[in-house]
């Protein structure tokens, strides 16, 4: 009972304010839907949704540029509203433009929400009949009100398709919008870049009872003069959905980027598009870089079309980094200030390069970049992914992967053993290198040598007694040996193992990776061979070895400290270990199925976001 009061009350508001402003001076109206469109910009939530789809559709723009669409278009929207409501009065001051193109009494008028439509089909409502297909309100109130306004104005509202039948077989012009309310099935088209869902209603009807269809904009001349443009018509015979509805959506991006603050952004037309824009943000670390580009493999995965683009970020000089922890961490899951901040953290091509970008997802790998993502991704409302262990909160990220060896948690976290990592072109990698390096098809065992932790001399004194096993080791089994460093690897080293390797009867392959290098040396050696040895300071080789499910061994060249025994303890289960005296026969290699864990964990914390980046 008090329910139906409320609505009773609201439907009743509604009448009076009309009457008000019927016989209000215009200025009354302005100032109205001044304050009504301030309003809403100030909404949190309004501005957030209405922001990120201008930017989407308009990328290239600066910042200042979102921001004055924004405001233009919210305030234009409102006071739409208001004129909506005194339509009577609007229409000495709309100009109904294409008339001429109009080559039928019957047909199908296509809109988008934009301008003030509502009013301009009034107008033409009171020369020919015609019928629109709305859906009602959930406030009750609201949709009596809208219903009894677009009556007035002699326009005919059908709320079923079996309606607006009836309503063509009995000579009406119909008008529906294209942006709003796609079906289950909707044809999926471009739109400003994005594959959207795009209702087919009007084109199907257009094809079923063979009418022309109108493409309508209205846009605001200056102050309450309105231009109403009626476009040549499009004939849908011969043509498919997707054919005519692409063509329709050009026609509304050519005037959106005239006149982009009639549209009303609100609407989350791009919520449900089949696309997904990436963004990476690099600080130049090529291991960095590498495992942001692997959890980027694995949303390709995902049955979306996906963009990317890379940023290199360079902070401003001063204590910008340490500036930009702090803001990140008072930043929100959706702060438009983020924005803001960051011409102040990062230098001028950063931001430049930032302020021109639009993404669904943004991913970075270590804790320079981490504050930076945390803002854009803020600010652009898009979803944010973090990689190894950040100066900040986990929880200020959509998905934080960090490894075990971290021995951190929390909700959104992705915990995998090892570093991050996704075989990619494998067997070509491997056909590339054995056919450089003409392997033959005989057993093999590859050895990594890394660097020193800590005392050269040490490292040194191990790798010749490991070197000296490992050479009676493929005797005594007869496997051959490739051998790497690393650009890690000391020169003394480097000359040892030229010496020692290179004209060893069973040496098939030795690279020095600080002199001559190749993008699949990796990959082939440890593809090509049936045991890896790798020394035990390298995090992410041995990580990549064990994911490519090939018996890692980890040879202790040197002490290992902290970070490093953490993560070894953490990966004894998925790798052999080989010690001092380095008895190698007395080792059992076994292979790990560490990618496919890590990938499950990955693919659970992907499908939490990416159906959801809207």
């Amino acid at each position: 009972m008090f329910k139906k009061e409320i609505v009773k009350d609201m439907y009743h508001f509604a009448k009076l304010l009309q009457k008000i402003l019927m016989k209000s001076p215009l200025w009354v109206a302005y100032f109205l839907g001044r304050l009504i469109g301030l309003f809403l910009y100030w909404h949190p939530r309004k501005r957030r949704v209405a922001f990120r789809n201008i930017k989407s559709a308009f990328p290239q723009k600066s910042s200042s540029e979102l921001f004055l669409i924004l405001k233009k278009s919210f305030h234009y929207m409102a006071l739409n509203i208001i004129e909506n409501l005194i339509a009577p009065r609007i229409y000495p001051y709309v100009t109904i433009k294409g008339e001429e193109n109009i080559v039928s009494p019957k047909g199908i008028f296509v809109g988008i929400h934009a301008g003030n439509w509502e009013t301009a089909i009034s107008l033409f409502a009171h020369s020919q009949r015609f019928a629109v297909f709305a859906k009602h309100q959930k406030n009750k109130a609201l949709d009596r009100f809208i219903t009894e306004v677009r009556e007035q104005g002699k326009i005919h509202v059908c709320f079923s398709l079996k309606e607006l039948i009836r309503c063509l077989r009995n000579g009406y012009t119909i008008g529906l919008v294209i942006d709003h309310g796609a079906e289950k099935d909707a044809i999926v088209v471009n739109f400003f870049s994005h594959l959207v869902p795009t209702p087919k209603g009007a084109v199907y009807l257009a094809r079923k009872f063979n009418l022309m269809i109108y493409p309508d904009f209205c846009y605001r001349q200056k102050l309450f003069s309105h231009v109403s443009e009626i476009g040549k018509p499009i004939d849908p015979r011969g043509k498919e959905y997707g054919e005519i509805l692409g063509q329709l959506n050009k026609i509304y991006e050519n005037y959106l980027e005239k006149y982009p603050w009639e549209y009303f952004w609100y609407y989350k037309r791009f919520k449900r598009k089949k696309n997904r824009n990436v963004v990476i943000l690099s600080d130049g670390k090529s291991g960095h870089i590498r495992q942001s580009k692997a959890f980027l493999s694995f949303l390709l995965e995902e049955p979306y079309p996906i963009s990317v683009k890379i940023i290199d970020i360079s902070y401003r000089k001063g204590p910008r980094r340490i500036i930009g922890d702090m803001l990140a961490f008072f930043c929100g899951r959706n702060s438009l200030w983020g924005g803001w901040v960051l011409p102040f953290l990062v230098d001028k091509k950063t931001w430049e390069n930032l302020d021109h970008i639009y993404a669904d997802i943004v991913i970075s790998t270590g804790s320079l970049v981490a504050p930076i993502n945390k803002l854009f991704s803020s600010y652009i409302g898009a979803k944010s992914v973090s990689i190894l262990r950040p100066n900040i909160p986990l929880a200020k990220f959509n998905i934080a992967v960090v490894p075990e060896h971290d021995r951190i948690q929390a909700d959104n976290a992705a915990v995998i053993k090892g570093a991050l990592y996704y075989p990619e072109n494998i067997n070509d990698k491997a056909e590339d290198c054995k056919r450089f390096f003409n392997l033959n098809n005989m057993k093999k065992i590859s050895f990594f040598a890394g660097g020193p932790l800590g005392d050269d001399r040490e490292f040194m004194a191990n790798l010749k007694d490991f070197v000296v096993q490992l050479k009676k080791f493929s005797l005594r089994k007869d496997y051959k040996i490739l051998v790497s460093t690393s650009r890690r690897t000391p020169p003394e080293a480097e000359d040892y193992l030229e010496k020692e390797l290179r004209d060893f009867v069973n040496t098939e392959a030795i690279v020095i990776a600080n002199r001559n290098n190749y993008d699949f040396i990796f990959e082939g050696f440890v593809v090509s061979s049936d045991i890896v040895f790798v020394t035990n300071e390298s995090i992410s080789m041995i990580s990549e070895i064990a994911s490519l499910n090939k018996p890692c061994v980890c040879v202790f060249l040197a002490t290992e400290y902290d970070k490093h025994k953490v993560f070894l303890e953490s990966m004894q289960e998925e790798i052999t270990f080989l010690r001092k005296p380095y008895d190698i026969p007395l080792i059992k290699p076994k292979a790990s199925a560490i990618f496919e864990k890590n990938k499950n964990r990955i693919k659970e914390a992907i499908g939490k976001i990416i159906s959801k980046v809207s």
